[in-house]
């Protein structure tokens, strides 16, 4: 009973308190065709040192990101993550932190919130910053909310070019509000700023548009804000590649009224598909209608530097009609790999690291145009770009392979009208030699 600490009259027991007869009962939802049948092939008896063998056995036929580069971005970026953020993460005072509750024994924690607004501040241009949410999508949709709260309006302009994940948190979020949502096409791998006039109107809440967008393509922002601005509309900017901010051209700069993000690709890691932590941002005059809390920077009575929770609108601090959100975790173990992370590279370093990452992508991406079996639109490209090609999906799997390489994104899983296209991602993690063997393997 080791490794099953639950008795039969435990089980009995549990299974009465929820009002099931049996554990058949209990699974009676799940047709028997799906049900597994049989014995497991697990070999035993077997001692701990036996036992931990077996499955570290198991362990050795799986792959991860220390044998094998991915050329798959989509919204997950590979990017490098110095040692010494891991080490700090491994910290027990940080690990174990959780929401400052109360601010007077959470100063680290709260100082590390400020510290990560004030990083995402000056990416942004903004000066109000939340800066743990869920996760970027999750921070869309919020910010959706928001804008729909600030306007009064219910129509939502959306790029078909937003993450397609993102677009269908938005609709999850705002389903319980009679909401209309309508999507800009694209064309040439950018949204089409020429149609967008014809789709808006004085009910037009917010325009919504990804800069890079899911194609890695930099979008006119701008064009896209003044047009949001002609119909008393708010313009909102998705950044899921925040590595973008240390190159282009803020969201403030551009017109913009409110941003949300993705900030995965500072300092965390791919776990199977999380945590990841989201942001918003956006002018000071829309500050109470931010979701989550702020950390604010004063004094003490003894005169010393001191933080404190400010702006907490969450329903969980104030009353709940009065709420804008029930936004409630905040991914605090995350924010301190952010902020280790935006210390350690600075303004300089994040700007070099952006340059690399647009640099080999360009350089990849012309690299496979000359071998005949790629082609693709010319446009702007962050890290990310969409090229077609005469080569079959498995066998662009199985070259890969053998070079220790994770496949590109196939597109038609979201874009069913391009089968033949795929969305390569590259970062730091490849050097010149990787990107020279990818074009190599495939070109042949």
């Amino acid at each position: 009973m080791r490794y099953i600490p639950n008795t039969k009259e435990q089980l009995e027991e549990m299974l009465k308190e929820i009002g099931v007869s049996s554990f058949e009962e209990l699974i009676s939802d799940i047709p028997k065709d799906l049900r597994f049948k049989g014995d497991l092939k697990i070999k035993g008896p077997l001692s701990e040192d036996e036992l931990i063998a077996y499955i570290r056995g198991i362990e050795r036929e799986n792959v991860d990101f220390a044998s094998l580069k991915p050329l798959v971005g989509a919204g997950s970026y590979k990017h490098f993550v110095p040692s010494v953020i891991k080490t700090i993460l491994a910290r027990e005072e940080f690990y174990t932190a959780y929401t400052p509750y109360q601010p007077e024994l959470a100063q680290g924690t709260l100082q590390t919130m400020f510290e990560v607004q004030t990083h995402l501040s000056r990416l942004t241009g903004f000066d109000a910053v939340v800066p743990s949410i869920y996760d970027g999508a999750s921070a869309t949709a919020e910010a959706v909310l928001m804008a729909m709260r600030l306007t009064g309006k219910n129509r939502i302009v959306v790029s078909k070019l937003l993450h397609p994940q993102y677009i269908e948190t938005i609709k999850t979020y705002v389903a319980p509000h009679k909401t209309e949502i309508v999507e800009i096409p694209y064309k040439d791998n950018l949204t089409d700023v020429n149609v967008v006039k014809d789709l808006l109107n004085k009910e037009t809440a917010v325009i919504v548009v990804q800069n890079p967008n899911f194609f890695g393509g930099i979008e006119d922002v701008e064009a896209f804000s003044k047009l949001a601005h002609e119909f008393g509309a708010l313009s909102l900017q998705v950044v899921v590649e925040s590595l973008s901010l240390a190159l282009l051209k803020s969201p403030k700069d551009l017109g913009v009224d409110i941003v949300s993000g993705e900030a995965q690709s500072f300092g965390i890691d791919l776990n199977f598909g999380g945590p990841y932590n989201g942001y918003l941002a956006t002018k000071m005059d829309f500050i109470r209608q931010l979701p989550g809390r702020i950390a604010g920077e004063t004094v003490d009575r003894n005169g010393k530097r001191a933080f404190v929770m400010t702006l907490r609108s969450r329903e969980q601090d104030i009353k709940r009609e009065k709420a804008t959100s029930n936004l409630c975790t905040s991914h605090n173990l995350n924010l301190y790999a952010i902020d280790a992370y935006l210390s350690l590279f600075g303004k300089e370093g994040l700007y070099n690291l952006a340059t690399y990452n647009i640099k080999a992508s360009h350089y990849l991406r012309s690299r496979l145009l000359q071998t005949g079996h790629f082609k693709g639109i010319d446009y702007p490209f962050f890290n990310e770009f969409v090229v077609e090609t005469d080569l079959e999906e498995l066998e662009i799997k199985e070259r890969l392979k053998k070079i220790s390489v994770i496949p590109p994104l196939k597109l038609s899983i979201f874009f069913t009208g391009l089968v033949n296209s795929y969305l390569f991602a590259v970062t730091e993690i490849f050097s010149k030699d990787d990107l020279d063997r990818i074009v190599e393997t495939l070109g042949r």
